[in-house]
């Protein structure tokens, strides 16, 4: 399973292994879905122009890649406040 992301300015068609029609990717669209073959010229061709990326899906058991944020400090209540 990989995952396509469409960043062309248009939709791309992406043909997922197995099935009876391709699916529409609109702009900015992600979908993980089963490929064929990685080395399909097409994709190869969109990746390489910048239009889509392929991905390895992402492991749901993994840890969040990002940081866990910071919480600020309570601030004390303001003069005007009893």
């Amino acid at each position: 399973m990989m995952r396509v992301t469409n960043h062309a300015a248009g939709p791309r068609l992406v043909w997922p292994k197995g099935a009876r029609t391709p699916r529409l990717l609109v702009p900015g669209e992600s979908a993980v879905i089963a490929l064929p073959d990685r080395r399909d010229p097409c994709l190869a061709a969109w990746e390489a122009a910048g239009e889509v990326r392929v991905e390895a899906e992402p492991d749901p058991g993994a840890p969040d890649p990002r940081p866990e944020r910071r919480r600020a400090r309570p601030r004390p209540p303001s003069g005007g406040e009893a």
